[in-house]
């Protein structure tokens, strides 16, 4: 049988020795929303000192509660009571019951709100679990910077030089250090995770490109193995490793270890000795992860990038203006018709013409569930080959072809800063004359895009706007011009910079 007496205490065991078994309901209550902000607001206001007049709990209490008036409070909370101070009273006893403030009574009328020393921790992991900034998340390399620069400091895992204690708090130390970069680690990929879920979630290809270039393109210089990479972080990261490595396995090293943990913290020697090989293992085993851990992440934002080349594919290509016509004729529909009956809808014809041919619109005992015609077996026996091997000339002509049909947003600066020499510059498709159609495809890449890469050391940036945004429902009052053989609904273009 296992001896439960040499089984180290569980995670649980040891926490409901810190905190009660009331520490963490108010976060499952429906009204947690109100304890997090009441303690984001304690916490900040009782600053350094760690404590508030009663008075003063209470008006933040009760600032609090007045910003969330949809949150519902239950009874022991003050749901029943009209009066916002006695509502804040009682509140206040809750967050006293579980364990996040103390009341301290100093005299006959003075008393204190103290923070528990269990709340700040808690409320760091919140912070931690919200952070979503850019920002908080590029100090990773410098933090493994400053780990790899300790490290390479002559003798300073020498257990020759250096004093058990001093090697029990560098050990600790970097312990503590490296841990954190690997928060930010996954943190860069929590963010991405977010990125993806708002981009399968965009409506339009616009919103599509500016998710991408914009809003995700600014977190880009982050990527984590490149910036591992610059500076030669990799190289001595894997050197700070090998330093790592030698010592584990120095048994001089583990010995004054052992001795500083367990002068430190008063193990027994085999706590001490076995806690001791567990930092050091640890420690070369995360330093070892790094490399791996930026690579995965890269590999979500290369996720990302494929998701959103296939959104803005399906949104532009395979969707078109389609649904988008269907959903105007039928919003008009509605509108035309509100408040009949369907049923009176059989006799009549479509009040309203789509602007699509190829659309059929069926009423009546027509606009039921026909079954689909299955198609003929398909012959998959193998034969000879119908297709003719191309020349090299063919595929590059084809390949030339493909390119200069293309849309691209170069093309289109090009056409604006002909047309728009100077910034804020506006012309219309009345205004200018395309005869090729070379021209005419210029015209609807700017229409495709909103800015351009930079053209002769300057990024161009422009605006087009018609009267289809505003009359969509209207075709008949749209203006047109004739291009290259084509009519152009009437649209103005402007020059942003």
């Amino acid at each position: 049988m296992v001896d439960t007496l040499m089984l180290p205490e569980s995670l649980s065991t040891r926490l409901s020795r810190s905190v009660s078994a009331d520490f963490f309901r108010p976060l499952a209550r429906p009204s947690a929303p109100v304890y997090v902000d009441c303690a984001d607001r304690l916490l900040e206001e009782a600053g350094e000192a760690g404590r508030l007049s009663q008075r003063e709990t209470n008006e933040i209490i009760r600032e609090v509660i007045a910003r969330h008036p949809l949150s519902l409070l239950a009874e022991d909370e003050g749901a029943a009571l009209r009066d916002a101070r006695q509502r804040a009273g009682q509140f206040f006893n809750r967050l006293i019951a579980a364990g996040w403030l103390e009341d301290q009574t100093l005299g006959l009328h003075e008393r204190w709100a103290v923070i528990t020393p269990g709340l700040r921790p808690l409320l760091r992991m919140l912070r931690d679990l919200a952070e979503d900034r850019v920002a908080e998340l590029k100090t990773f390399a410098d933090t493994l910077r400053g780990l790899c620069q300790t490290l390479e400091e002559r003798g300073v895992l020498d257990p020759v030089l250096k004093q058990p204690d001093q090697l029990r708090s560098t050990v600790t130390d970097l312990s503590q250090r490296l841990e954190r970069a690997i928060e930010q680690l996954h943190a860069v990929e929590k963010i991405v995770t977010s990125f993806e879920q708002r981009q399968r979630q965009s409506a339009t290809a616009a919103d599509t490109l500016s998710l991408l270039y914009e809003e995700f393109g600014q977190g880009q210089h982050m990527v984590c193995y490149d910036a591992l990479r610059r500076g030669g972080l990799l190289m001595r990261i894997e050197q700070a490793r090998s330093t790592i490595a030698e010592r584990h396995d120095d048994p001089l090293m583990r010995e004054r270890l052992s001795e500083g943990l367990r002068e430190h913290y008063g193990y027994d020697s085999t706590e001490s000795y076995d806690l001791a090989i567990s930092l050091l293992t640890r420690l070369d085993r995360d330093l070892g992860g790094l490399k791996r851990r930026a690579e995965a992440i890269d590999l979500r934002m290369a996720a990302f990038n494929r998701l959103s080349q296939q959104r803005y594919r399906y949104q532009t290509e395979l969707r078109g203006r389609r649904p988008e016509i269907i959903k105007a004729y039928c919003d008009a529909i509605n509108t035309a018709h509100a408040g009949g009956r369907f049923s009176e809808l059989g006799a009549k014809p479509a009040d309203f013409a789509p602007r699509c041919v190829e659309t059929r619109f069926f009423f009546g005992t027509e606009s039921l569930y026909k079954p689909r015609r299955t198609k003929a077996p398909v012959d998959l026996t193998f034969g000879q080959s119908g297709a003719v091997k191309q020349s090299e000339d063919d595929v590059l002509a084809a390949w030339k072809e493909r390119q200069r049909l293309a849309l691209t947003p170069q093309r289109a600066a090009r056409l604006v800063a002909k047309l728009i020499p100077n910034k804020k510059g506006t012309t219309s498709t009345e205004d200018i004359h395309l005869e090729t159609t070379d021209d005419l495809l210029d015209l609807l890449a700017v229409v495709a895009y909103e800015h351009a890469p930079a053209l002769a050391g300057k990024r161009i940036r422009w605006t087009v706007d018609g009267l289809r945004r505003r009359n969509g429902l209207e075709p008949h009052i749209i203006e047109h011009d004739t291009h290259a053989g084509h009519r152009i609904e009437r649209f103005g273009i402007t020059r942003e910079g």
